[in-house]
């Protein structure tokens, strides 16, 4: 018997190919998580917004940046589609963020709400839901390491070179405006090397 669809199946289908999930643990995240959407272009609701004690944002359609504003100056700070989550990293201690991340839908989006009280609870009452963290977190702090490689490469060519291989999904849905933000350079500079890529690929043709 195959199992009704549900808005969270994306979610547990992304997880169970990290590592297999039980049937109670399945149950449980279809019951606790729902689904938003946001228009393109429309800032996602903050947290707080959406569940009293915080959550994460699981991407089951579309593509969200978040970004900072500092001195009045909006820095695109990362990008991200489908089959990935946007939230805050909790720190055990007290330090506190010097800037609040904002999230914007960059396309009309589809989000799965996952609150951090399920997420403690899914840690005490299924043990998979503890390597299944450690997976993630492996994830996550490697797209970290990748996000500061690429903003320390002095050639801005060669950043958005890295940032094509490394984003190969989403190099083309990036407003320019943002993804020069991110790859920290001019717009002009970034629409300069595109055009050259672009030349210099219809001459290897």
């Amino acid at each position: 018997m195959v199992a009704a669809s549900h808005e969270s199946d994306p979610l547990i289908q992304f997880l169970n190919v990290l590592q297999p999930l039980s049937a109670e643990l399945i149950e449980e995240a279809r019951k606790e998580t729902f689904k938003i959407s946001v228009r393109k272009n429309n800032i996602l609701p903050s947290f707080a917004e959406l569940v009293k004690d915080g959550c994460l944002f699981f991407v089951a359609k579309g593509l969200v940046r978040a970004f900072v504003v500092d001195d009045g100056k909006d820095i695109t700070t990362w990008l991200t589609d489908e089959n990935d989550f946007i939230g805050n990293i909790r720190n055990p201690g007290t330090f506190k963020p010097t800037f609040e991340e904002q999230y914007q839908a960059l396309e009309d989006s589809e989000l799965l709400v996952l609150p951090y009280r399920v997420i403690d609870d899914m840690y005490t009452l299924f043990p998979e839901a503890n390597v299944l963290a450690r997976k993630l977190l492996a994830i996550q702090y490697h797209m970290s390491q990748e996000r500061s490689i690429l903003s320390r490469i002095p050639s801005a060519e060669a950043r958005y070179k890295q940032f094509k291989i490394g984003h190969p999904t989403i190099k083309s849905r990036v407003p320019l405006k943002f993804l020069a933000s991110y790859l920290g350079m001019r717009i002009e500079t970034l629409s300069r090397i595109r055009k050259k890529g672009k030349i210099d690929a219809s001459a290897e043709d």
